[in-house]
């Protein structure tokens, strides 16, 4: 029988006690940590799988630049068709975009380069460019190829160009009867630039078990029910340490090197990595695979702590045998299965609530052109109004619980809770559903008003929402 769908069995049944996922799922609370989903694997089997209400399994979830491990299989893919190799040269796909005069860097860059993030670009060009490969062509380089390490997603979209040219399609149709398809990854989505080119270096999105499906077929070396998917030896050869990473900018797995568009991370092991907590990893010498979904772009670097929990409370307790604990697993089935969104600590009620009820309040001025705003609170929601010269804009949130419901920002499908954090003060957290993105709003109430703090983290372009208002009482008739 084809294996579309992963097969699940009881933790212990692969070599993980009940009592380390349990843990694992305790830590991510006591961190904080926004995550949205996981799933754990072992010999081919998922152990464990958790979404975060309102998160599903079926929900298809931004994956960030988990997408340029996406380009770089079907890299490797069309390596092994001889349709590219890893020293063709960039520039020579691309004639009808070449500047008058090409650069010697420009002009000596390959495939290879582009793969390992060591191209001759200090930083990604511009990636709002309605025709991003020009732009990056056009762009000065600021040294020879392969020598500096500087992370370029504009790159990765180039590899995108040079697949399409060279298969005729989008690199995710190409990848849809090469990869998706076999694997049973459904309904992959994969946006493109104005000229039709998948964007590679992010854009992609699927679901949780997409992703460790992906994960599972680089643990088993590009095999899939015995079918090869990926060339002999691509998977070594792109997951290996390519180059160091100590540059990186950023904490990920102690900068343990970069492959070709993968990760490296400790004990050998090796991940797919997208902004905000996204990741594949794969740990061949545990046969392991992890996987997770979340939004800690509140916080640089907070990602590192979900595969800080992975390897402290997961990884390290794999064993075999690995005895059956039936109260143990009943515990985590129970954890599991009431797993929600984390809101802030805080209480449902505050007598501040009926005194600001229903009241008024002009506001200082803003971006977003918003005059004034109200706030309505009963025992069980609290409602929030926007509003502006054209109209108004309105958030509905449940008390320390989710309401689904748009967002007062974009109008998307969103969960907005809130609580009382202080006698004073209300948190409002907005969660959109269908984007990376979330809202925290500090209200607070005193005798001369309202000071009400929007913090944006995530992806959308925000920087208009990222303020503090003031608000003034405006007295009743």
């Amino acid at each position: 029988m084809m294996m579309t769908s992963l097969p699940r069995v009881r933790p212990e049944e692969v070599g993980i006690p009940s009592s380390a996922i349990l843990r694992f799922m305790e830590d991510m609370t006591d961190k904080n940590m926004n995550l949205h989903s996981f799933m754990l694997l072992r010999h081919g089997k998922v152990a464990a799988e958790g979404c975060y209400f309102p998160f599903h399994k079926d929900l298809r979830h931004p994956i960030f630049s988990v997408s340029k491990s996406l380009t770089s299989a079907a890299v490797g893919i069309a390596i092994g068709e001889g349709r590219i190799s890893l020293d063709d040269k960039v520039i020579h796909f691309f004639p009808d975009k070449q500047p008058e005069t090409v650069h010697p860097y420009t002009a000596s860059m390959t495939i290879r380069h582009l793969l390992s993030m060591q191209t001759v670009h200090r930083k990604s060009t511009n990636k709002e460019a309605r025709d991003i490969v020009f732009e990056y062509l056009h762009t000065p380089p600021s040294h020879p190829p392969g020598t500096v390490f500087a992370y370029d997603t504009t790159g990765t979209h180039t590899l995108c160009a040079i697949l399409q040219r060279v298969t005729g399609t989008t690199v995710h149709d190409y990848l849809d009867a090469r990869l998706f398809q076999p694997l049973g990854m459904q309904d992959i989505e994969w946006e493109t630039c104005p000229l039709g080119i998948n964007l590679g270096g992010s854009g992609a999105y699927c679901t949780t078990e997409d992703l460790a499906k992906f994960g599972q077929l680089y643990l088993q070396d590009g095999v899939w029910n015995g079918t090869r998917i990926l060339p002999e030896g691509w998977v070594e050869q792109s997951t290996s340490k390519v180059v160091d990473n100590s540059s990186a900018g950023i904490l990920l797995e102690g900068r343990s090197g970069y492959g070709y568009q993968f990760w490296r991370a400790r004990r050998q092991a090796y991940c797919a990595f997208g902004a905000g907590g996204q990741f594949v990893l794969v740990s061949p010498h545990h046969d392991a695979v992890f996987v997770s979904t979340a939004n800690t772009m509140l916080n640089r670097d907070e990602h590192q702590g979900i595969l800080d929990s992975v390897w402290t409370h997961l990884i390290s307790s794999m064993q075999e045998p690995c005895p059956f604990d039936d109260a143990g697993y009943d515990r985590m089935q129970q954890r599991l299965s009431a797993l929600k969104l984390l809101l802030p600590k805080g209480s449902s009620f505050s007598h501040a609530a009926a005194q600001v009820s229903g009241h008024p309040y002009r506001l200082s001025a803003n971006e977003p052109g918003w005059t004034d705003c109200q706030f309505t609170f009963s025992d069980q929601a609290c409602e929030l109004i926007f509003i502006h010269e054209t109209g108004r804009s309105r958030v509905v949130c449940s008390m320390n619980d989710w309401h689904i419901g748009p967002d007062p920002f974009f109008g998307l499908p969103s969960a907005c809770g809130a609580v009382w954090a202080d006698s004073s003060t209300c948190l409002i957290h907005i969660q959109l559903l269908e984007q990376q993105q979330m809202f925290i709003l500090t209200c607070r109430f005193d005798r001369d008003g309202l000071v009400l703090q929007i913090k944006p983290a995530g992806a959308l372009k925000t920087n208009h929402l990222d303020l503090v208002l003031i608000g003034t009482p405006i007295n009743k008739p």
